[in-house]
């Protein structure tokens, strides 16, 4: 039960970093070079997921 919403509480916080460079960019903002690399990083994962087929939880 505690991993499952360490699990969706990581997501949502992904989500969130998301939503904020993406408002970043909006907005003109610089976007460091760490942020940027987990962008890519998070870009690549994704790709990887839509190859595989869903998990289901136990």
């Amino acid at each position: 039960m505690l991993l499952q919403k360490y699990r969706e509480n990581k997501e949502a916080l992904k989500q969130i970093g998301r939503e904020a460079l993406a408002e970043s960019r909006r907005m003109g903002l610089t976007i460091s070079a760490k942020d940027r690399q987990n962008e890519a990083k998070d870009s690549t994962k994704q790709e990887r997921r839509g190859d595989r087929s869903p998990v289901t939880a136990r």
